[in-house]
């Protein structure tokens, strides 16, 4: 994909705001093989491009960053410090129904921070995540935050089987209000358990939400997410990042490896997520090394196109001279 000079000067100028706070990686491999990606290329290849190589080798287009600098980490950076805040810049490559904002060739920024647990780093990458934005030209964006155990803790609790689960979280995923109705009606769950699960796409908001929820009974995992979101809104608050941040106790991501606190971020004119991260603790598990991890990454494309549309792209260019 072509990208003009202009474009160019603002894709820099918005991955500089990371590189203070990270270490820069390198473009690195747009393809890898399936193999060495372990069993999480199952979770990226219905999305990617893929084709054999002459062994017969299964090999993909790189659809996905994190999968693959977990990877890395676990395998040839041992050494150094115990924490580890990665930032990368690449272009991606995923099957889509093509329109402006979805392309099957995009630019990502990212940042990975490996080895630190807990609600701090969490709200440390709220709080970058909201300073990006802020240095890329967005002012009015809105992050909604989730933690996937609050999700779990409630199948959990409703005894159903993992076939139902799967549908349940899919129907989240796809924001499908009727079929999530459907299941909950057709399950054995209690009707308190049902009418919760039926409002879960709808669960958005402040603190007070938490006070909410926590009145329905949880069970300990739910509970016990509940209390992680409390600490990481009050640590964001010590960052100033809080005013940007909502609850949305229904999220969940396509990518299913997350674990704990995961956010996904909107602004006007764009209709996709422009932010989207979370908490991966048992990724680089299946490349031999334990290690808590958490991050985030930036669809660049989707950001231009909203400073495009609002013409804030016009003067920002690094041409001193043009001869033509």
């Amino acid at each position: 994909k072509q990208v003009y000079t202009l474009q160019h000067d603002h894709l820099a100028y918005i991955s500089s705001s990371l590189h203070s706070v990270t270490f820069h990686l390198t473009d690195g491999k747009k393809i890898s093989c399936r193999a060495r990606l372990g069993d999480f290329s199952g979770q990226l290849s219905d999305s990617s491009f893929k084709f054999f190589d002459r062994r017969n080798n299964i090999l993909l287009l790189r659809s996905d960053m994190t999968t693959p600098l977990a990877r890395l980490v676990a395998t040839r950076l041992n050494e150094g410090p115990a924490v580890k805040r990665l930032f990368y810049l690449a272009n991606l490559f995923r099957y889509e129904e093509t329109q402006a904002g979805r392309q099957c060739e995009f630019n990502q920024a990212g940042v990975e921070m490996m080895g630190a647990a807990g609600p701090s780093a969490d709200a440390e990458m709220l709080a970058l995540a909201v300073a990006s934005l802020q240095a890329a030209g967005l002012n009015d964006f809105v992050i909604s935050v989730g933690q996937i155990d609050f999700i779990n803790g409630l199948i959990e609790a409703a005894e159903v089987t993992e076939l139902q689960a799967q549908e349940l979280k899919r129907c989240l995923i796809e924001h499908d209000v009727v079929r999530l109705e459907a299941l909950a009606d057709g399950s054995r769950m209690s009707p308190e358990q049902k009418d919760l699960f039926k409002e879960l796409p709808f669960l958005h908001g402040g603190l007070e939400l938490l006070d909410k929820v926590e009145a329905c009974g949880l069970n300990n995992k739910s509970s016990k997410a509940v209390q992680d979101l409390r600490e990481i809104y009050a640590l964001a608050e010590v960052y100033g990042a809080a005013g940007y941040l909502r609850f949305d106790l229904g999220l969940l991501r396509d990518l299913d490896y997350y674990t704990g606190m995961l956010f996904e971020g909107y602004a006007e004119d764009m209709g996709f997520p422009i932010i989207g991260g979370g908490r991966y603790d048992t990724m680089m598990e299946n490349f031999g090394r334990s290690c808590p991890a958490t991050g985030f990454a930036i669809g660049i494309d989707r950001i231009m196109l909203i400073l495009s549309r609002r013409r804030q792209l016009d003067n920002i260019s690094s041409w001193d001279v043009l001869v033509a």
